[in-house]
């Protein structure tokens, strides 16, 4: 029978799938980074992703189902567009700005996904499962924020730094060899 238990069991399953996905894609990430606070950031959420995989496996658990049996289709396509962005532009500032936005791009679609749990969790009585699902979506929010600020305050201006010293110089270099 198809009912909102079922569909929050489906949902919390995909939860998981993501999360795993997503903690088994961010050391890469993390290694390439080169901003020190990206690093630090995204060192901080590889550890809170952890300890997410373990409240939603407790989710679970208190509601009799393994966590198994879903693959989330958008953290794959996520993490392998992560991949190719950050190749393309590792070891450049461009590079940290890339991978903020990739890492945004993913927590917020975890924040979707855990604020649309918390919210069945409650209509369905399910209080045991709601502060364990409002402390990861608390995370999801403050990474997401702590990658703002970081973009914000650093890393978008030294990628942008970086296009204008090639814009300058491919400029210099186009007159001089126009003269």
């Amino acid at each position: 029978m198809s009912n909102l238990n079922t569909a929050f069991e489906h949902l919390i399953k995909d939860i998981y799938d993501s999360e795993t996905r997503l903690l088994a894609a961010m050391p890469e990430l993390r290694d390439a980074a080169q901003n020190p606070r990206l690093k630090q950031a995204l060192e901080l959420h590889i550890t809170q992703t952890q300890e997410q995989i373990e409240r939603v496996k407790q989710i679970a658990g208190n509601c009799g189902f393994e966590v198994t049996g879903e693959v989330c289709q958008a953290t794959v396509g996520l993490v392998k567009e992560a991949q190719a962005h950050v190749g393309e532009f590792k070891g450049t500032p461009a590079g940290d700005a890339v991978i903020i936005s990739a890492a945004q791009k993913n927590e917020h679609y975890e924040i979707a996904n855990y604020g649309c749990a918390v919210t069945w969790a409650e209509l369905l009585g399910k209080d045991d499962c709601v502060a364990l699902l409002e402390k990861s979506l608390q995370e999801e929010e403050e990474t997401d924020d702590i990658l703002s600020s970081i973009a914000e305050s650093e890393v978008n201006r030294a990628a942008l730094g970086q296009s204008e010293a090639n814009a300058s110089f491919a400029g210099s270099t186009s007159t001089a060899m126009g003269s």
